[in-house]
């Protein structure tokens, strides 16, 4: 029974050779913000160019990386650890990128999408949210494993909820070490 679940599954997933680049691109950035959710670091490195990516996050100083002036490339682990340093804090998280535009100009793909992301922490009284609404924009490469992600920004338009629990999350990790 397990094996015939398992090759109804396979038959069902779309091969990547099978999507055109755009959906492609768009399941490489909108993967980042799912396994991050799962807390599947591995799988959120793998949407990362292996050489690296520049992570810009100055329109939020509080971001866990990318806020400094030269922002440096990042190894796909480094990008993962820095994320490790807040996103394990908090009880729950759900990234939602939609109205996603893709321009692909032969090996490179750059992307402009909305993102939702809300974030939870459990209390005494309940919980408490913050939400990151904005906009990410993305440049990919091709490379032979799939599109990878090289550059990606974050522009913060507006919070709602309590602009403190990234840090009470980042305090959670810490603590829990």
């Amino acid at each position: 029974m397990k094996t015939l679940l398992a090759c109804a599954f396979l038959a069902a997933t779309p091969v990547m050779a099978d999507m055109t680049d755009e959906r492609q691109v768009l399941n490489t950035i909108n993967n980042v913000g799912y396994y991050a959710d799962q807390r599947d670091w591995d799988r959120v490195a793998a949407q990362f160019h292996p050489a690296g990516a520049v992570l810009d996050y100055t329109s939020y100083a509080n971001a866990a990386t990318g806020t400094a002036k030269d922002l440096p490339t990042l190894l796909p682990e480094e990008i993962v650890a820095a994320w490790q340093t807040v996103l394990p804090g908090y009880d729950r998280t759900h990234h939602l990128m939609a109205t996603e535009s893709v321009i692909v100009d032969g090996d490179t793909a750059t992307t402009t999408s909305n993102i939702y992301a809300t974030h939870v922490l459990e209390n005494d009284q309940g919980e408490d949210t913050w939400v990151f609404i904005g906009d990410y924009q993305h440049v990919l490469a091709r490379t032979e494993n799939g599109w990878r992600i090289t550059f990606m920004r974050a522009n913060l338009r507006t919070q709602l909820g309590n602009e403190n629990l990234p840090a009470l999350a980042a305090e959670r990790v810490k603590s829990d070490k």
